[in-house]
């Protein structure tokens, strides 16, 4: 590998990826908002030094909500819990540049930040209007591409603000009563076309410098966005190896253009590990889920995940309505074009649709030894940087743990130690230098 050991997040999520998994009798009632079993997953993720420990959020649902969003935590509450039982792994948290102030946004993580002693993360959302802005009362209407200029601004706004104090700023001189030194404290004075914040931020600078900025994407628009601010991308492992080669050059290639080192940007595609003594095994658990389920889930599955459109009105072997759907294709525009290019050049019926990606797409599925070949050949080939890793149903982390990560690590694909005390210095990446000390703000503008 040219950038040291594979890196690794893990996502809880809840009640599982699909709208049967809380029926496992594995599964804890109210599996969402249950916190023993979010720190038991933390405390194993941090047993074979994940890097990061990832907290996705949504900030609506309705009664065709998947049940791992109808019953959730708010992120930042949840980790700042998590902070205080773990020592070493990160700390990620979703927060949307749609409806969150960007002061709030640099507050809560900077605050997780100290309290965790320079593990926290920010997940950076471009949150899709459709259900949430009902809530909030604003942004009703937004392309795609609007979401990622308001997201852009933001983006600068919460990292000027993070710089707001000189790493020196608080000499705390009690001998001389000096607690700040006034020319070290900047003010951001922003006035731009979505925000206005005139700071500082009242929080000293992280231990990091700043906080690792995540983001999920699979379009272009999102690719561009991450290839500039972006320190770690989430990518669908679904899709296959080859489609992740393809995304992987694009990125680098891309973030070379903004002038960033593309060991700099790192591309974690999931991977929800279905593990058993053997192949067969394991398949027989892959479709022991895909039975549980049904085509009735899927559909009921994917109706969620189209933000409340209702397959459920159509006939199981109607054409799939595309042209209906294309109404909320911006919610989830890569996904959503990758799904409907395939249902359209097949002439897909519902049925097919819901069969085709209304399932869990494992693709990590076998014994220990084929789980770390598979992910070896992801990590070798050019596909990632590591994963992120999903609990594919009750007691898979554990087993990864004891099976998979010895092998990683025997291979010298998994380390053994935490090589620092930060999220950044264990992701390998540089601690930047005060925006405001080095001459201005134009490298995020």
């Amino acid at each position: 590998m040219k950038n040291g050991f594979m890196k690794l997040g893990l996502m809880p999520e809840g009640a599982g990826r699909t709208g049967s998994d809380w029926l496992h009798p594995g599964m804890p009632p109210y599996p969402g908002t249950n916190f023993e079993k979010h720190k038991q997953q933390a405390l194993i993720a941090e047993e074979f030094k994940a890097d990061f420990f990832f907290i996705a959020d949504t900030v609506w649902a309705d009664e065709g909500s998947p049940p791992h969003r109808l019953d959730r935590f708010e992120a930042m509450t949840l980790l700042g819990a998590i902070a205080a039982v773990t020592t070493n792994i990160g700390l990620v948290g979703t927060l949307s540049t749609t409806y969150c102030e960007p002061f709030n946004i640099a507050r809560q993580i900077l605050s997780l930040d100290h309290i965790s002693n320079g593990r926290a993360g920010w997940n950076l959302v471009t949150t899709d209007p459709k259900g949430s802005s009902d809530n909030y009362g604003r942004f009703h209407a937004l392309s795609h591409a609007e979401r990622y200029e308001i997201g852009a601004e933001a983006y600068q706004v919460v990292t000027g603000l993070w710089d707001s104090f000189e790493d020196d700023a608080l000499p705390q001189d009690k001998e001389n009563g000096v607690f700040l030194i006034p020319e070290k404290l900047h003010t951001l004075n922003h006035k731009g076309k979505y925000f206005e914040s005139k700071g500082p931020l009242n929080l000293h600078r992280s231990r990091q410098g700043r906080p690792i900025v995540f983001s999920a994407t699979a379009s272009d628009d999102g690719l561009a966005f991450a290839a500039r601010y972006i320190d770690c991308v989430f990518t669908p492992g679904s899709y296959g190896i080859g489609v992740n080669q393809e995304f992987y050059r694009k990125l680098k290639a891309k973030a070379m253009e903004y002038g960033r080192d593309p060991d700099h940007v790192s591309i974690l595609p999931g991977c929800a590990p279905l593990i058993a003594p053997t192949r067969e095994a394991a398949q027989a658990v892959q479709e022991e889920r895909r039975q549980q389920i049904g085509v009735e889930g899927a559909i009921k599955y994917l109706s969620g995940s189209f933000h409340g459109f209702d397959l459920r009105k159509y006939g199981l072997d109607d054409p799939f309505p595309l042209s209906a759907i294309e109404s909320v294709a911006e919610g989830f525009k890569g996904n959503m074009m990758h799904m409907m290019r395939i249902a359209r050049e097949e002439s897909l019926t519902v049925r097919q649709f819901a069969m085709r990606f209304g399932f869990p797409k494992d693709r990590f599925v076998g014994t220990a030894e084929e789980i770390a070949d598979e992910m070896q050949d992801w990590i070798e080939t050019d596909a990632c940087d590591g994963f992120m890793l999903v609990e594919a149903q009750p007691g898979q982390l554990r087993m990864f743990a004891d099976l998979v990560a010895p092998i990683l690590r025997d291979r010298g694909l998994l380390r053994r130690e935490y090589p620092g005390t930060t999220l950044r210095e264990n992701l390998g990446l540089p601690r930047p230098e005060n925006q405001f000390v080095v001459g201005g703000r134009s490298h995020v503008e």
